[in-house]
């Protein structure tokens, strides 16, 4: 290894470890256990490998597909008609780019993180996410810049890479609240229990959240790649006319979960008080005579 092959390698790292740095000092609750943060990141990591093998198979399957449409120009070019390569395009980014890596990064956060004690917290489910999808950058980023130098790292450390984090912001935001919805849930069944809500009361239910948390990021990353893909000035202008949006609505997201940043006991008790107000003296006379014990309010 060259010493330019270092300092590229350094160079490709350096976005993703610096957004791994920042989203974590925005951690306000109570800061996540460095060991399974690194997991994360590793998990992101690791299932680079998977997804290569993944696009590779699936971008296979679409040549073969599209490949009896295509219209021969001269002896040594053929290509397909304008209507059928966007269509192309579209199938080859939405599924075979970013619902396999985003559907491999939204795997490794809910199998790591969804019974995990420290997720426990409004932000824990951003985080988690953003540490995934950013080990998933690092690689894809060090293997491109090595590949093709100083200018693609400049130009990947303000576009590719914090897409992936933003796409990682929009899953986790979806992930956080299905984590509250659920644990709602179960607070509203020992409500019941206790007669103290109706037992018709419809429960809060997380299923929406979770489905959001997957196909949001999916489709989000599908639009950048399709606009980088088609290379028309249309596509270069809607481009950076969402990479824009994502830099503003992503780094407000993260500002405005960062400051409401509190643990889920206290979120979803919230919750519950604002779906059924008459809870509210309940849960201040509980939480009075656990002060006077001198012990952690229980739910009732």
């Amino acid at each position: 290894m060259t010493w330019n092959d270092a300092l590229l390698i350094v160079a490709a790292l350096f976005p993703a470890i610096a957004l791994c740095i920042y989203i974590f000092k925005k951690d306000r609750a109570e800061k996540e256990p460095i060991p399974l943060l690194l997991g994360l990141f590793l998990g992101g990591v690791l299932i680079a490998f998977p997804a290569a093998e993944a696009e590779q198979f699936l971008s296979g399957v679409l040549d073969t597909v599209f490949s009896r449409f295509t219209v021969a120009t001269d002896e040594t070019a053929a290509y397909l008609p304008s209507h059928l390569y966007k269509l192309y395009a579209a199938l080859d980014n939405f599924v075979g780019v970013a619902l396999v890596e985003e559907g491999l990064k939204w795997l490794v956060l809910f199998f790591v993180t969804r019974k995990n004690k420290n997720f426990n917290s409004l932000f824990d489910g951003l985080i988690y996410a953003v540490f995934v999808s950013l080990g998933f950058a690092a690689l894809e980023n060090v293997l491109y810049v090595l590949s093709y130098g100083w200018a693609n790292a400049l130009i990947r450390a303000a576009t590719a890479v914090p897409c992936h984090m933003f796409n990682a912001v929009l899953m986790g935001c979806y992930y956080s609240f299905w984590h509250m919805n659920e644990k709602a849930k179960s607070y509203e069944k020992i409500l019941k229990e206790k007669l103290l809500i109706p037992a018709s009361a419809p429960e809060f239910s997380g299923k929406k959240d979770l489905a959001l948390s997957i196909v949001v990021p999916v489709l989000a990353h599908g639009l950048y790649d399709y606009c980088c893909m088609l290379e028309t000035w249309l596509a270069t202008f809607a481009l950076y006319g969402f990479l824009i949006f994502l830099y503003i609505y992503c780094f407000k997201k993260i500002r405005d979960m960062s400051k409401s940043d509190m643990k889920d006991d206290t979120f979803v008790l919230a919750m519950l008080v604002a779906k059924y107000p008459q809870l509210l003296p309940i849960f201040r006379s509980a939480a009075e005579s656990a002060k006077v014990r001198g012990v952690e309010p229980d739910m009732v």
